[in-house]
């Protein structure tokens, strides 16, 4: 909000008696009493300034927090196990978790695990075959009448259909119906409807009884149950059973794809790969050093207080390319020395002091991580020849520190969790988001800093209708002054014609 003068909204015209610029002494006269007004408008542009700045950094915080450091933190970042698969290929796939043993694993598979399934016979209309669109009203059913709905009890859940519902309405409410842990699906080939088990181990029990089983062919009579297998597979001679065809055995997780039959054995083995550990710390590393840069910038940049915001009328008076470099300076070190930077810096330079002496895992150095000097605010150095001795000798001990043995503990947890107490310093001051990292993101106008703003705004708003209201005044009193003159310069004229006469 600027100040608007009285004079920008009507037309005046002065000195016509007098010869007075009337306007230009009223500009005067105003441009003193401006000066309450045009710095409390440079008050709030600096508020509003910093609250964009605080935006600009909540934004790369949360970025970090949310995009980066969740990454790094789950259990697959530091992964330093490799699983390969020799002999049969086909039946079995292996990914090493964290946790490999590194046992050496022959695999057979001699049976893969399936899921109840309850199918019926063959649906007709007047026309042939069933379709998903058919509505159950068209099925042919010679037995009973049609009724005007049908239910359906599935694992001790009922559900009732219309007649007027097509196959695929049907298909899409059993789907939706979480409590009976079931899926449903239509061939429209051969005309079937199907119900399975969503969970491998689960059953299939639907009520013959039930109008639908007997419309869609799932009684007793016509229909097929194919009860849950179990997976059999023979690992190192040993004959296990699993309920599913994706299992943990080892610390690798094993996908059964296919009975091995004729060609053998699957031999499964585990390596260690440091690839994809020094990968996570390149990224963690440039990351924490972008965003402690930023921050260290922020507050250490250099505050020009010579440098108000300029005014409307001053901004006349420079070129666009002036004013640019006038607000450069205007906007430089508004968070110079901000305590919540810096003690959001102080935190994250503590986790690193911490670990840079680990106990109960690999200290930073020994994994290679060092800190710069003093002036560098605490940046990373990564020593990749180091990380990878250390992956290869002590994998776990990498994790521990890095990942903790909670959420609570390892680098990564810890700098999520004291950047998060940052971030709602934030949000509580500037009215920023927790959880968006567009910078660009509205406001909330709960914060300190939009009450603030609503403050000034209502303090300009009032100033700017009392010096509108005086300027007003100024002008009535120059206009009764030229009324005055006017009258009085022709009472001189009158008199002067009536003595010459």
């Amino acid at each position: 909000m600027s100040y608007m003068s009285a004079a920008s909204s009507s037309i005046r015209v002065g000195g016509l008696a007098s010869g007075i610029d009337t306007d230009s002494i009223v500009k005067q006269l105003m441009s003193a009493q401006r000066i309450p007004l045009d710095k409390l408008n440079q008050n709030k542009q600096l508020l509003e300034w910093k609250r964009d700045s605080y935006r600009e950094i909540n934004s790369k915080l949360v970025d970090f927090r949310q995009n980066k450091l969740s990454l790094y933190k789950s259990s697959e970042s530091l992964n330093a196990q490799k699983a390969t698969v020799t002999g049969n290929t086909s039946a079995v796939t292996a990914t090493a978790t964290a946790g490999a043993t590194g046992i050496a694993m022959n695999v057979t598979v001699n049976q893969l695990a399936s899921k109840a399934t309850n199918t019926g016979a063959s649906l007709t209309t007047s026309d042939g075959k069933a379709k998903t669109s058919t509505t159950l009203s068209q099925i042919t059913n010679s037995t009973d009448p049609a009724p005007t709905e049908y239910k359906l009890k599935v694992n001790d859940v009922e559900m009732t259909f219309r007649s007027t519902d097509s196959i695929n309405v049907v298909i899409s409410s059993i789907n939706s119906n979480s409590a009976a842990k079931v899926s449903a699906t239509f061939d429209e080939i051969t005309g079937q409807f199907s119900i399975t088990s969503k969970e491998f181990g689960g059953a299939v029990v639907v009520d013959p009884s039930s109008t639908f089983a007997k419309l869609s062919k799932m009684d007793t009579t016509n229909g097929v149950v194919t009860p849950a297998k179990k997976a059999e597979v023979e690992i190192n001679g040993t004959k296990l059973t699993f309920d599913s065809n994706v299992n943990t055995v080892n610390g690798v997780q094993l996908n059964f794809l296919a009975t091995s039959g004729t060609n053998g054995e699957s031999k499964i083995s585990t390596q260690t790969d440091s690839s994809k550990v020094i990968e996570t710390l390149k990224a963690f590393i440039s990351s924490y050093n972008s965003m402690l840069s930023t921050m260290k910038s922020k507050t250490e940049e250099t505050k020009y207080r010579n440098f108000a915001p300029l005014t409307t009328e001053q901004k006349k008076e420079l070129s666009e390319d002036e004013v640019k470099t006038w607000n450069e300076k205007s906007m430089s070190g508004l968070l110079k020395g901000d305590d919540i930077l810096k003690s959001a810096m102080q935190d994250m330079r503590n986790v690193i002091t911490t670990a840079l002496g680990s106990i109960g895992g690999v200290s930073l150095p020994d994994m290679g991580i060092t800190t710069g000097t003093y002036s560098e605010g605490g940046k990373l150095y990564l020593d990749e020849t180091k990380l990878k001795a250390a992956v290869e000798k002590n994998p776990q001990g990498i994790i521990t520190t890095l990942q903790g043995t909670d959420a609570k503990t390892g680098v990564f947890n810890q700098l999520y969790n004291k950047l998060n107490d940052t971030i709602g310093k934030l949000a509580e001051k500037a009215g920023t988001s927790r959880f968006n990292a567009d910078a660009t993101a509205a406001f909330s106008n709960k914060s300190l800093m939009a009450k603030e703003l609503t403050d000034y705004n209502n303090r300009i708003l009032a100033l700017t209708s009392r010096l509108n209201d005086r300027e007003t005044r100024y002008y009535k009193q120059f206009t009764s002054m030229e009324s005055a003159l006017s009258k009085l310069n022709s009472q001189s004229s009158s008199l002067t014609n009536y003595l010459s006469s």
